[in-house]
């Protein structure tokens, strides 16, 4: 593993700043996708990446159509999984999918309750229509959506007797966070929310004859309030304004901004009238997002880390077989462990991980298509070269590949080094390689140069 240093940017430069947008605004570039972010500029690719609508993506919805008629099952939770991490490797929106898995985790709906993969799949799809619209109107569709129903129980929520659940977790996880309420705020919640009920265990409706019309007092607020007042109410509230912010600058730059950095975003929520895209929009353009902070606290997901290390690689793989690998690094897409999600952040690295994460990207760069490989990369068509005449070029050809990834000075040359070690051959050989033998020493090189890279703590925060 190559351990990062000092600090690796004085200043970024534009091409710096778009590599780092790329790698955080999605799951890192394909190939030659960075080149073409380059040639839009700065304010062109944010403004591709915050306008999703914009970008042509039918060819992968008819794609997805065709195969949930015939190779995938959406009433398997395995096929849900599959059909979402083909979205995520090869969807031309990137910032709307990786939106997605933060709505995901923010809400945290598990289908280990849920028992449904249908309606985990329906749910997605809510997440994703939603990510960058206005927070009202994805909270209101969350609060009304079957699998949320079932998750936190409103599908029970009865006049008579009051289920608190997801009044509960929609003060305390959702919006406004613990300390900014009371437990009548929440008793009041539940009962505005009854009769918010499921049909046929699959379909919202509201029940008038289970809805408490009485009057209630939440956050100040008194009157008949209902549901949608309870909404409206705590998405017009600064501590709801501080956490969705708060939260979302965590997901693409580092946890605990600093309170300016925070009370800036948090204003620009509420100036917009609770716009998604306006706060990250914000949090792309701010200082905070390319300071040092961002460069070595942000730490991959295990999201982050497989799909982007396949689409850098540009690898074929077998959607399924990701699956097992990102259940034992600690997130299995579709079961959170809890309705708080994902701890996130350091919480993902621990011996165990960083050796699966390291194991993951052998295997991944060393797959040549043989039974097993669970897939194939190739390596020189990636990395743009067939030898290793410069080192250093064939270093910066391994960094430009991972979304023009920086390492400390330290790091680096450790990887030029390498590169221009001696090639290796199998035990027993001491003749003269010919062509097709140096040729093979060569590929191997370059690919346990993408494994050190891949490897690296700077690409585990990159």
């Amino acid at each position: 593993m190559l351990n990062g240093g000092l600090p690796r940017l004085d200043g970024m430069d534009e091409g710096q700043r778009i590599g780092l947008l790329v790698r955080r605004a999605g799951f890192g570039p394909r190939p030659g996708e960075l080149d073409g972010y380059r040639q839009l500029g700065w304010d062109a690719t944010l403004h591709q990446l915050l306008n999703p609508a914009d970008t042509a993506d039918q060819s992968l919805e008819d794609l997805l159509g065709t195969l949930q008629g015939s190779l995938l099952d959406l009433q398997n939770l395995e096929d849900v999984q599959t059909w979402w991490l083909y979205r995520m490797l090869q969807t031309q929106r990137p910032l709307q999918e990786k939106l997605t898995l933060f709505w995901h985790g923010h809400f945290a709906v598990a289908n280990y309750k849920v028992g449904n993969p249908r309606l985990m799949h329906q749910h997605l799809d809510l997440l994703r229509g939603g990510a960058l619209g206005v927070f009202d109107d994805l909270l209101l569709g969350v609060s009304k959506d079957p699998a949320m129903l079932i998750w936190l129980d409103g599908a029970t929520n009865r006049k008579a007797a009051p289920n608190e659940n997801y009044g509960r977790e929609l003060l305390e996880l959702f919006t406004l966070g613990i300390g900014n309420y009371t437990e009548d705020d929440v008793k009041a919640a539940a009962r505005a929310f009854t009769g918010w009920n499921l049909r046929n265990g699959t379909t919202f409706f509201f029940d008038p004859n289970q809805h408490d019309a009485g009057n209630k007092v939440f956050l100040g607020r008194e009157g008949e309030l209902d549901g949608g007042d309870i909404l409206s109410i705590v998405a017009d509230h600064p501590a709801a304004a501080r956490r969705i912010a708060g939260k979302l600058f965590a997901f693409f730059a580092y946890p605990n901004p600093e309170p300016d950095v925070l009370d800036s975003l948090a204003q620009t929520y509420l100036d917009s009238g609770h716009d998604i895209r306006a706060v990250v929009e914000a949090i792309f353009n701010s200082p905070a997002f390319v300071s040092d902070r961002s460069l070595y606290e942000h730490v991959k997901s295990p999201v982050e880390y497989v799909v982007g290390t396949v689409r850098a690689l540009n690898a074929t793989v077998r959607e399924r077989e990701l699956i097992p690998a990102l259940r034992l690094l600690g997130q299995e897409i579709l079961n959170p462990p809890n309705v708080a999600g994902w701890p996130g952040g350091v919480n993902w690295i621990n011996p165990s991980t960083l050796l699966t994460r390291y194991n993951f990207a052998t295997r991944a760069a060393f797959a040549q298509g043989q039974p097993n490989d669970g897939g194939s990369v190739d390596a020189q068509q990636v990395l743009g070269i067939s030898n290793l005449d410069d080192a250093g070029a064939a270093a910066d050809s391994v960094l430009q590949s991972l979304g023009n990834l920086a390492l400390s000075p330290q790091a680096h040359q450790a990887l030029v080094d390498y590169i221009q070690s001696p090639l290796t051959y199998p035990p027993g050989f001491n003749g003269k390689p010919n062509p097709t033998q140096a040729q093979a020493a060569t590929d191997a090189r370059l690919r346990a140069a993408l494994v050190l890279a891949l490897s690296s703590s700077d690409y585990q925060v990159g």
